[in-house]
């Protein structure tokens, strides 16, 4: 059973019931009667209300199998290092009220490194990046334990955000977030002097004034808008290198730092994060879904149930 869909639900605020949920829900956004209402109930990279959490996955399961089924077994759920004890127990509580009768709690990095591919319970250590939508995070990985994490509530919605407010503020137009995402996949690159000449005429809203407005953007004018966020990155990942001892330090000039999410797959980033700390930079095979991979594993072999943070 595999989803892949955006974390929004629509919800009839009149009757309780739940309309729609991921993709056929962001569909409604701007587009919706006022007694549907929409929610968010994921924000940086944690849920933010587990009721609404737990409708939205149960309804993704529901759909994935076809019909709908009173209780079903174990799930494997990630969780960011920068995480509270609320927020953690926020997403069990979803888990559970979404039907699973077991909730499997991972630490994201570790579930990233799993479905990376590094052999995390290794001597030698490596250094993971998981740079996903709402969280960006850091870690140095051994002997099947977190040495060092650092994480910062930032990530390719940020990216995103940065993109719709340029364009507000240098055009006065309004756009979507899905097409900052859009405009985000094309056009940005991580270093703007490095961005070939490329473009993209888009339409928007014109602020203030209403009716539609074209305008045509460049790739490095949306390079250079997003330096700031390329480099709270860059400074995440330094930070890492700062804190580990030398021994660790040696391990990785025989270890390449993994990039594992979303923003992994941002034109240039890799070799610009090589340029910047000196170390090799690879990307992870399939990187959207590493710790969907981990996930898996931990699910499936009971041999990886130590490296849970919890259960219930």
């Amino acid at each position: 059973m595999f989803v892949d869909q955006p974390s929004i639900l629509a919800t009839n605020s009149m009757e309780g019931t739940t309309l729609a949920a991921g993709s056929n829900a962001r569909d409604l956004i701007g587009r919706s009667p006022d007694h549907v209402a929409l929610h968010k109930p994921l924000a940086n990279g944690v849920i933010s209300d587990s009721g609404y959490a737990g409708l939205m996955i149960r309804h993704f399961i529901d759909n994935a199998r076809k019909r709908s089924f009173p209780k079903w077994h174990r799930m494997a759920v990630t969780f960011p290092c920068c995480g509270t004890r609320l927020e953690r127990r926020a997403i069990i509580e979803a888990a559970t009220l979404s039907g699973a009768s077991k909730v499997f709690l991972v630490p994201n990095l570790i579930s990233a490194a799993i479905g990376a591919g590094l052999k995390i319970n290794s001597p030698r250590v490596g250094i993971l990046a998981s740079l996903g939508g709402g969280i960006c995070e850091v870690g140095i990985v051994g002997l099947g334990h977190i040495i060092y994490s650092e994480g910062a509530r930032f990530g390719g919605e940020t990216f995103d955000y940065a993109i719709h407010e340029y364009l507000l503020h240098s055009y006065n137009i309004q756009i979507t977030m899905d097409m900052a995402e859009k405009i985000k996949k094309k056009l940005a690159y991580a270093e703007s002097s490095k961005a070939p000449l490329e473009t993209m005429r888009i339409t928007g809203r014109e602020a203030g004034r209403g009716g539609l407005k074209n305008i045509g953007i460049t790739s490095t004018e949306i390079s250079k808008a997003l330096e700031a966020p390329i480099n709270s990155i860059i400074d995440l990942i330094q930070e890492a290198l700062d804190n580990a001892s030398p021994a660790v330090l040696a391990d990785l000039e025989n270890f390449p730092i993994v990039l594992v999410g979303g923003l992994s797959l941002l034109h240039g980033l890799p070799a610009l994060i090589a340029k910047m700390t000196g170390f090799q930079v690879v990307v992870a095979t399939n990187p959207l879904y590493a710790s969907l991979k981990g996930c898996s594993t931990v699910v499936d072999d009971p041999s990886y149930h130590v490296y849970c943070m919890g259960s219930a």
